[in-house]
């Protein structure tokens, strides 16, 4: 039988066996990811470092993406925001990516399975693509680099759950799975949850109201290739 459960915290996943993890940072990472390839970008190298970021970015030409505390650090080319990213001219072109938790919680899973990104924003997608395998595990990205519990991923993640459930053998659910399907109707616990209302408090209420808006991109990125500090991301939807 297959299984479906949901990873609180990226700690967690490392724990948890399974065929295909989907990591979800809905504010912001994940649902800029499912945008940029939705754009056409070719590929995207995520970083858990600053500098490695804006080594990578240099010495491979590719444009420059994150954000520190919500906002962009000095010299990059761009923050962290969905609704930034559905207006780049992007179409063949690459990128590097640094953020607080998401990229964090890519680099920790590498290569351990198939792994997605996955967000309100790409879930009927990611969803499909992850029904084909037996033990899925949709990981929360979570907050404080990955070290605090998010609302927001949780009530996503629940949704993806959902879209799982839908299939001709539903899967056996884990109780964390099982509660975030509960929950996942309730999309204003993403607007008002904390990591919400600190983005809000910088003028990004926008990114907010993108990154409830389900399906505005079929993009299915997964991480082909990794190294310390480091994963490579391109779209499964384009093999």
């Amino acid at each position: 039988m297959k299984s479906v459960d949901v990873a609180i915290l990226p700690a967690e996943a490392l724990a948890l066996e399974a065929d295909c993890y989907i990591v979800v940072d809905v504010l912001r990472a994940t649902t800029t990811i499912a945008t940029l390839f939705e754009r056409g970008l070719a590929d995207l190298i995520v970083c858990n470092d600053i500098q490695l970021a804006r080594d990578r970015a240099r010495d491979e030409a590719r444009i420059l993406f994150g954000e520190v505390g919500g906002l962009p650090p000095e010299g990059f080319d761009h923050g962290n925001s969905p609704v930034e990213a559905d207006s780049l001219p992007v179409s063949g072109k690459r990128a590097v990516l640094f953020t607080t938790n998401g990229t964090s919680a890519l680099c920790a899973l590498g290569m351990r399975g198939m792994v997605l990104t996955g967000a309100l924003s790409n879930a009927t997608a990611v969803a499909r693509f992850a029904g084909d395998y037996r033990r899925v595990v949709v990981v929360c990205a979570g907050n404080g680099g990955g070290a605090g519990f998010s609302i927001e991923d949780f009530v996503a993640a629940g949704a993806i759950v959902q879209l799982l459930s839908h299939s001709e053998a539903p899967p056996a659910l884990g109780d964390a799975a099982l509660l975030a399907r509960e929950i996942s109707g309730d999309l204003r616990k993403i607007a008002t949850s904390k990591h919400a209302r600190a983005l809000a408090a910088l003028g990004l209420s926008e990114d907010i109201l993108f990154a409830t808006q389900p399906d505005t991109s079929t993009a299915v990125p997964h991480v082909a290739e990794t190294g310390p500090g480091w994963a490579r991301l391109v779209n499964a939807a384009t093999r």
